[in-house]
């Protein structure tokens, strides 16, 4: 299981994460997610920029000194940091994101669609880096 962990990139995504370059990381996933999204690589694109914004919040969570391995863990975090922060609209933000997620799997939305959603997870990015 390793070997295929790091044959994909997977080891190397959580070592990067562990070596808190998550940021960098991040901001690769956006850049890559624009261009993919510039070329109509719906499902690519989809998939970047959830794991940009995925990354981001872990980010965070782990400047607070917490871990999120599970999507639930993600929603709560984001959930307690929009109460805590009085910005609501973060949670619709990772919401959008999320469903840029099922995206890649489904493969449902057209361009349009796809480009108001990563408006908001860049906006979500922008916010949360605020932190």
């Amino acid at each position: 299981m390793r070997a295929k962990a790091e044959a994909t990139g997977y080891l190397q995504t959580l070592r990067k994460f562990d070596q808190n370059a998550s940021q960098e990381l991040s901001e690769k996933y956006l850049a890559e997610a624009k261009e993919l999204l510039s070329k109509a690589d719906l499902e690519q694109a989809s998939e970047k920029f959830w794991g940009a914004a995925a990354l981001t919040v872990k980010m965070l969570a782990a400047k607070r000194g917490l871990t999120l391995e599970q999507h639930g863990a993600l929603w709560a975090f984001v959930s307690r940091l929009a109460k805590q922060r009085g910005e609501r609209e973060i949670v619709r933000f990772f919401g959008e994101a999320s469903t840029l997620h099922r995206n890649f799997y489904e493969d449902e939305m057209d361009k349009e669609a796809v480009e108001i959603m990563a408006e908001s997870v860049v906006q979500l990015i922008a916010r949360l880096k605020e932190e």
